[in-house]
């Protein structure tokens, strides 16, 4: 009979208590419990899977031991059945001894069975031991279920920061596509006053290599009667547009484009090819293909690629080139038909429109969902009420006082008048970041409420001690010494502070305590500016 005794219990709980992850935990219980008793086999079973089916975590047999993490469809080849554990826990029995010497153990938290331990001993067992076993049930249940837990939250995690990591690169993809597009629509305002067909493809050639995704560029017109592909202007191997209007070959011996006109492909891109320059091979890269079309007709080809930067090809090219083929079709038909022209041009400043619609929406999603302010880097109006809105609760509930101290730039219109927006961005961040570190007790917020204005979100502080940050607000920005010729308060950057201390009842609002710290505000700025006021 086995020594399962209460310092048995204890040796398995010092062995496994200090394992970090799951898969160390099953190891070690396996080690100890073949350690301290005769075991000729263990098997640890654990619910899991979306129809909660039994899985295998860890399995022992004659010393050696198989850990599972995550655990294993259960096997048929183990010696308890999945049957025989669920008739087991049907009779509600926490440990059942089978044939003397088959243990089963129930590993539940909370009332909620989520494993199975089973030991076969190498000799009878005494059914006198339940005590004991029950302990050892629980100390192994409450620690398992712990390590599964972190399990299951890291794998959350990472799932989730996968997620994040996916939307955050589409994001940054439709911002990269919207800049290419506002720069597209620019191109091609250009294109419109071209004074000739020469002067329109020159610069097409050498605007789109200076502004967009793209190393190279050159424009092919195709004679449909004659059969000839022709070349207009182009870049070189460094880069610099040529005019390359001696090119001149059958659509038939040019591979790319008669690949690309016979299969009435707008746009064909191939990575990793050889790069070619005069018909000779140059390098390799990504190279894409646009073809260029009247109606049915085709009427020319653009090539492009990477060969100067290597830049790698980014996931909006595709939609970004079948953009720039529409919009230098739509100048060639042009030149030959005004009316086409006009409508085809209609046709494509719908599709940007709607294009940056759509991207302008992502954005203001991105920014909605944003709880910083982009400028000063401090917290921003929306974090501000939701911040509000909870200490509000917390002040009423325990009838605690609530200051908050509004923060205005004194002449601020003045000083972008003087210096410019550009020093006006870089002075609002330089008094976020002084003001930022002027109060930093538990719960205190500070955030950009909007333009010149800032917020001092103060619980359990009281009128005099709001009064006290006020001062040191003050002189933090009074320290910073930013020139302001033509404030009248003072040769430097000033601030006006207005606030207000209430104790949060059914009587009161939120909006309230705005407006109060805004009348205190406005009766420090009457004062004379660069100085606080406090209700």
């Amino acid at each position: 009979m086995q020594a399962l005794d209460t310092a048995f219990c204890l040796s398995v709980s010092e062995a496994v208590c200090q394992q970090k992850d799951t898969h160390s935990f099953c190891l070690s219980l396996a080690q100890t419990l073949s350690k301290h008793a005769d075991i000729s086999q263990l098997e640890l079973f654990v619910v899991s899977g979306s129809e909660n089916g039994w899985h295998l975590l860890t399995a022992m047999k004659n010393q050696d031991i198989h850990v599972h993490v995550p655990a294993i469809v259960f096997s048929k080849e183990s010696s308890t059945s999945a049957e025989q554990i669920n008739t087991w826990l049907a009779a509600d029995k926490r440990i059942d001894i089978l044939g003397s010497n088959h243990l089963l153990i129930d590993l539940s938290v909370r009332g909620d069975t989520f494993g199975c331990l089973a030991i076969r001993f190498s000799q009878p067992l005494d059914a006198s031991l339940y005590s004991t076993l029950t302990m050892l049930s629980t100390f192994i249940a409450s620690s398992l279920d712990g390590h599964l837990q972190h399990d299951a939250l890291a794998h959350e995690k990472s799932n989730h920061d996968l997620t994040l990591k996916k939307w955050h690169l589409e994001v940054c993809s439709q911002k990269g596509l919207l800049e290419q597009l506002h720069i597209l629509h620019k191109i091609s305002m250009r294109l419109w006053h071209a004074h000739s067909l020469d002067n329109m493809l020159h610069t097409a050639v050498y605007e789109c290599i200076h502004a967009l995704d793209f190393d190279r560029m050159a424009i092919f017109l195709v004679n449909n009667r004659t059969g000839i592909l022709r070349g207009t202007y182009g870049t070189d191997i460094n880069g610099v547009v040529t005019n390359e209007q001696w090119y001149s070959t059958a659509i038939e011996e040019h591979y790319h484009a008669k690949k690309t006109l016979d299969r009435r492909q707008h746009i064909t891109i191939n990575e990793g090819t050889p790069l070619y320059h005069a018909n000779k091979e140059v390098g390799v890269g990504w190279n894409a293909t646009i073809s260029l079309w009247d109606s049915d007709q085709a009427i020319g080809w653009i090539a492009c690629d990477n060969l100067l930067t290597g830049t790698p090809l980014k996931s909006y090219h595709s939609e970004l080139l079948k953009l720039l083929g529409v919009t230098m079709s739509q100048h060639l038909i042009q030149r030959h038909a005004q009316d086409d022209l006009k409508a085809l041009n209609q046709s494509l400043e719908h599709r940007v429109a709607e294009r940056t619609a759509q991207l302008e929406n992502a954005n203001k999603r991105l920014n909605q969902i944003s709880r910083e302010d982009s400028l000063t880097q401090v917290p921003n109006r929306r974090m501000l009420d939701e911040k509000l809105e909870e200490e509000w609760r917390r002040a009423r509930r325990y009838h605690m006082p609530l200051s908050m101290l509004i923060i205005d730039i004194d002449h601020f219109k003045q000083y972008n008048d003087k210096y410019g927006h550009a020093l006006g961005d870089l002075c609002l961040m330089k008094v976020a970041t002084a003001l930022s570190k002027v109060e930093r007790r538990a719960g205190a917020l500070f955030a950009r409420f909007g333009g010149e204005e800032f917020v001092y979100l103060l619980p359990g502080c009281d009128s005099e001690s709001a009064s006290a940050i006020a001062q040191r607000a003050l002189n933090a920005v009074r320290k910073l010494k930013i020139m302001h010729e033509t404030s009248p308060v003072s040769p430097f950057v000033t601030i006006s502070i207005g606030g207000k201390t209430t104790i949060p009842d059914r009587a009161s609002n939120q909006q309230q305590l705005f407006i109060d710290a805004d009348v205190a505000l406005y009766e420090a700025k009457s004062s004379g500016k660069d100085c606080a006021f406090v209700l």
